[in-house]
């Protein structure tokens, strides 16, 4: 047994044993005890401007790497400002552990500083949430939350630490318990079977894939699964839903499809609840962790609660053992969901100013082609790019379609991939959530690169006032011609502004070069995102 030591140093060492490297964070009066834990352990503290921040970092550091992103933020209003950014991740099925202060535990209820019911907040946008009340178990806590984070749907998980659990000194055991993991059933054989044979029957099957199973190991065992069977399979991840601009025409070949396997994928509001584009008589199966009892006017026939991806190995370990009829489906949809218009090609050339998205993006490309991680923000500018450029990598503000979380997202990008480099695509409202995170990227010698979609609007909105109520009644939604790229000079940074088309790829380069933090301020045109209906 090893004696005396604080919770905070069993809590960092628990951290540091699971492979933790990296911990984003804003520091406050209950969490120094873990600051000051962290001396003389290979554990980086990113600190940053802003709590939700520290969990956007996390949250892309989970989505890129498989393994979960740990922030850490203090009690109260740190706790608080963390929650919108945890929703985010809850709805990407991000791999993630919020740590936060808390209390300690013979003021609560008392009116202890910054005491709020945290778990009670924290519970409905995580797989799981408690206080840690036994400083001995602080340990055992950390490690069981890691599991959880990453077992089933992967997705973020929260802890309250009371400040007398971390000052308390324990005994520790020399070889600490490992948290079980808590993984999901296995799909059982005769449901294969049936999933196998209602997939085989089916004219035009097609999978759509919850946000996990399009990423990393997932999503090169669901495009193994789609060359053996001929199965067309999507995930979808963008809280536009089927019209996502990145899924294309491939929307439209979702009317004709007449099974439809949902694996990981809640028939929600995404899918327009099987609505059209998908034809009345589509039927509609599902695999899934932790899935709901189908409501009464749900069209899922057959549901089964199971871990998607193991659940997908049975699948492809059966359906390789039989013949598939030959067919042009998948070929089909991807055709459509890669295809872009012919009459984008000049307009992506076209010079002047103000500059039309898919101007921007053409100057993005060659980057993008040649291995660049590409995060891209809600709002139209955002929608163009993930309609115009096919990255390695991408990450999107997820489905449930929050924004402003690009920049910190694109930080921890950087430091996950920090051989790439990383582009920020954002418009000029949601620049202004976390612009200060250049500082953090600065500090942290993280340089990324901001792309900002400059209209002088809060375009998305004025889109759908448009659409909704007509020219005469848009209000609310100008904003001022900010030169962005003045920001990320004041902190240090590299700023450009551009105008015009022909100075684009240059100011790219320069930003790139300059290894700095950088803001490329375009003047674009106010056009609303593509469309495929």
């Amino acid at each position: 047994m090893s004696t005396g030591a604080r919770g905070a140093d069993v809590a960092v060492a628990a951290l540091v044993d699971a492979g933790v490297r990296h911990v984003f964070s804003l520091s406050g009066n209950h969490v120094l005890s873990l600051y000051d834990a962290t001396i003389g352990h290979a554990l980086s503290l990113i600190h940053t401007r802003h709590e939700a921040a520290a969990v956007h970092m996390a949250d892309s550091w989970g989505r890129l790497t498989g393994d979960p992103g740990v922030a850490l933020v203090t009690a109260g209003p740190g706790h608080a400002n963390a929650l919108s950014a945890l929703w985010g991740a809850l709805m990407a099925e991000s791999p993630l552990l919020l740590l936060s202060g808390h209390a300690p535990r013979d003021e609560i209820g008392h009116g202890s500083f910054q005491e709020m019911d945290q778990v009670a907040a924290a519970r409905p946008m995580t797989k799981a949430a408690w206080l840690v009340e036994r400083p001995e178990r602080i340990g055992d806590d950390i490690r069981e939350a890691l599991a959880v984070a990453r077992s089933g749907r992967p997705g973020p998980v929260h802890l309250s630490l009371p400040g007398d659990v971390l000052e308390a000194r324990v005994d520790v055991p020399d070889r600490p318990r490992h948290a079980e993991t808590r993984d999901v059933g296995m799909l059982d054989p005769a449901a294969v079977h049936e999933v196998v044979a209602r997939l085989q029957a089916a004219e035009r099957p097609l999978i759509l894939a919850g946000p996990a199973m399009g990423r990393g190991a997932r999503a090169g065992a669901m495009n193994t699964f789609a060359r053996t069977t001929g199965i067309p399979a999507l995930p979808i991840e963008s809280p536009r839903g089927v019209n996502d601009p990145w899924l294309r025409g491939a929307t439209k070949c979702f009317g004709e499809a007449d099974v439809v396997l949902l694996l990981g994928k809640a028939l929600d509001f995404s899918l327009k609840f099987g609505a059209p584009p998908f034809a009345s008589g589509c039927r509609f199966i599902q695999i899934a962790a932790d899935a709901p009892s189908p409501p009464k006017a749900s069209r899922i026939e057959r549901a089964w609660t199971a871990d998607p991806a193991a659940a997908l190995d049975a699948l492809h370990e059966a359906a390789r053992r039989i013949s598939w009829r030959p067919s042009t489906w998948r070929a089909t949809v991807e055709r459509a969901r890669t295809a872009m218009p012919d009459a984008w090609d000049a307009v992506r050339r076209a010079p002047g100013s103000p500059m039309h998205p898919l101007g921007v993006a053409a100057a993005l490309e060659p980057w993008v082609g040649a291995g660049a991680v590409l995060v891209s923000d809600g709002g139209e500018f955002g929608q163009w790019m993930q309609a115009a450029l096919e990255p390695r990598e991408r990450l999107i503000n997820s489905l449930g379609g929050s924004i402003g979380s690009a920049i910190p997202m694109a930080v921890a990008a950087k430091l996950a991939r920090p051989e790439r480099t990383v582009f920020a695509a954002l418009g000029d409202g949601t620049f202004g959530f976390h612009p200060f995170e250049l500082d953090t990227a600065l500090r942290a010698g993280l340089p990324v690169v901001c792309v900002v979609g400059n209209d002088a609007r809060w375009n998305a909105e004025h889109q759908l006032q448009l659409r909704q109520y007509g020219d005469a009644r848009t209000v609310g939604c100008d904003l001022l011609p900010t030169r962005h790229d003045r920001v990320a000079e004041a902190l240090g940074g590299f700023g450009a502004h551009v105008d015009d088309r022909a100075d684009l790829s240059r100011a790219l380069e320069r930003a790139v070069a300059s290894g700095r933090p950088a803001v490329i301020d375009v003047a674009i045109a106010s056009v609303a995102a593509p469309t495929w209906r």
